[in-house]
């Protein structure tokens, strides 16, 4: 048993009878698939008699009782008295990859201390582990959530535990990109280098055996590790966007080097306060291409309250919190959540946010700067927003909001379209369905449509980042490898059909915007900026040091804009006459 089409009773145990349905599917893996109800996890496996075989080992991991680690609280019976699998609690975070990239650790005010108590976090949750008896072996980058927003700040949740070894019983699978090719079997010591490589990413975000090295193929990440040759090489090439290593605590420092490029192995130090790293001034400028001339024009600059995000209505968030408009240059509101969202009306602007854990909405009029608090009687889960449209994820599905102004700003519901709310995933400006194991985009399409597309080549792999804007979707996702896959989709409003590039990635970082005019720029590799125009596959590129991979794009209107260092910054193209 694995996927269910009707609902059928269970039996769980130390807890009772309960109904799974179709309804509570979330994800289907390896083994079985997952279903959430009522604030319990339920994994059905794929083969039952693994699962017989396993109840010893789900008693024992019972007893381990942390809460970094979200372990089986017993097995599952079916109406036979048959064992199906297990159930936990259920645990919400963001895939821990998330917190690799640069934009979301900007838009969380994800910080380099929060990296290095993170990372600390995890250690204590490895140490209890084998405290316990219990090696997690297959501890790679997916298997880690991150808990945010919290009052204790972020907070690592481990998952998958019954593969891990306990007992009697070995593991014996694990993601390549965490293997410890200069060790036989699985130990303590390899737990701990699988931990240096997760935590190296959340400093880093790279794996420390990527890069460019001379004498490897791109790609070849078992040559590398076996052969010792990490990001600590000495020819080693980085892009931009990969954070200085001098934010990671000296003696941690020493300790990554020493394990990943002289092979030592060893428990690690406790992470250390973190040490900023002094940024260079950028100044205004003109670039001369054979199209014309690139012109780089400043925005916004303050110090001491760098902007963090960029909204297409060229309303931007400070670091304090408060929203300003590029155009008036003024204060416009404020954001508690970094999962807010703002749009432009035609007298001001509507502001989506959380706050104590309930999403409301603000307007602000643009000539009399008078903001007014409006009510909306749906119970949120999300916001969504695709350009200058925002949605909220309900019970329901996903449901439109609309503004009108009679007389006063009015907000209400306006469409609703179903969606399979435990299996879908919401990134910037679309969702993610994973619909029994068949992978869908939810997006939204020009002014009023709404898109539910089939994507077959995101089967089996499971979404790090995206992004849509005006029609084009760019997709980060892991296989169960650790391979990064990129993948470029334009759609047509009211048409579910679509093109598609794929590639594979060294990050999962995503540094692209869509202008509404249907022209991409995006930056591939550091000093290149790419324009390229997805309906005609035109492609130019730009060399320009100033752009780099640790850079933001967005848009303003029909303006390229991109965050850099609290910055914000415009390009636009003079062509020749």
């Amino acid at each position: 048993m694995t996927q269910i089409r009707s609902p059928i009773k269970v039996t769980l145990e130390k807890r009772g009878q309960m109904t799974i349905r179709p309804s509570d599917y979330v994800a289907t893996g390896g083994e079985g698939s997952i279903y959430r109800a009522s604030g319990t996890v339920i994994k059905l496996y794929t083969d039952q008699r693994k699962i017989a075989k396993m109840t010893g080992k789900i008693e024992m991991l019972s007893r381990i009782k942390h809460p970094y680690i979200v372990a089986p609280h017993g097995v599952v019976y079916s109406h036979t008295k048959e064992v199906i699998g297990i159930h936990m609690p259920y645990v919400d975070g963001e895939p821990l990859p998330r917190i690799f990239t640069n934009d979301f650790r900007a838009r969380e005010k994800f910080t380099d201390t929060d990296a290095a108590q993170f990372a600390l976090k995890m250690r204590e949750a490895v140490q209890f582990a084998h405290a316990h008896n219990a090696l997690l072996v297959d501890s790679n980058e997916l298997n880690w959530l991150a808990s945010l927003g919290g009052a204790k700040g972020p907070e690592p949740r481990v998952i998958d535990v019954d593969s891990w070894s306990i007992g009697a019983w070995p593991a014996t699978v694990i993601m390549q990109t965490i293997r410890d090719h200069h060790t036989k079997g699985f130990t303590q010591l390899t737990d701990w280098f699988a931990w240096g490589i997760v935590t190296f990413q959340i400093f880093t975000g790279i794996h420390p055996y990527k890069g460019t090295i001379n004498g490897f193929k791109p790609g070849d990440l078992e040559g590398r590790m076996k052969a010792n040759a990490s990001v600590f090489s000495p020819k080693i090439k980085l892009n931009r966007a990969v954070r200085d290593f001098s934010r990671i605590g000296k003696p941690l420092l020493e300790w990554y080097a020493a394990v990943f490029q002289k092979g030592e192995r060893s428990i690690p130090p406790s992470p250390l306060a973190q040490t900023p790293i002094a940024q260079a001034a950028v100044v205004k400028h003109i670039i001369a291409t054979p199209a014309g001339n690139l012109i780089f024009d400043k925005l916004y600059g303050n110090g001491n309250d760098p902007a963090l995000r960029i909204w297409p209505c060229g309303v931007i968030l400070l670091r304090s919190g408060n929203l300003f408009d590029i155009t008036s240059k003024r204060i416009i509101g404020m954001l508690i959540s970094p999962y807010g969202e703002v749009i432009a009306t035609p007298n001001g602007w509507l502001v989506a946010d959380w706050i104590d854990g309930k999403i409301t909405f603000s307007h602000t009029h643009k000539a009399g700067g008078e903001t007014k608090t409006l009510l909306l009687p749906l119970i949120g889960r999300h916001i969504v927003r695709y350009e200058n449209r925002v949605f909220i994820v309900t019970a329901g599905g996903l449901t439109e909001v609309i503004y009108r102004d009679l007389g006063r700003p009015v907000i209400s519901a306006g469409n609703t379209w179903g969606v399979m709310l435990n299996s879908t995933r919401w990134f910037d400006g679309i969702g993610v369905q994973d619909a029994m194991g068949a992978s869908f985009l939810i997006m939204p399409s020009g002014k009023t449509a709404l898109l539910q597309i089939r994507v077959r080549e995101l089967d089996g792999l499971k979404p790090i980042t995206a992004k849509a804007e005006n029609g084009f979707v760019a997709i980060i996702a892991a296989d169960n490898h650790g391979t990064y896959h990129k993948l470029e989709i334009l759609t047509r409003e009211h048409d579910s059909t679509y093109r598609t590039w794929t590639g594979i990635t060294d990050n999962p970082e995503l540094t692209m915007t869509m202008l509404p005019k249907g022209v991409g720029v995006t930056i591939i590799d550091d000093g290149e900026l790419t324009i390229f125009v997805p309906a005609t596959q035109a492609t130019t590129k730009v060399r320009e040091p100033r752009m780099t991979t640790d850079i933001t794009l967005a848009h303003i209107g029909d303006k390229t804009a991109y965050l850099n260092r609290g910055e914000v910054w415009t390009i636009t193209m003079k062509n020749k006459s």
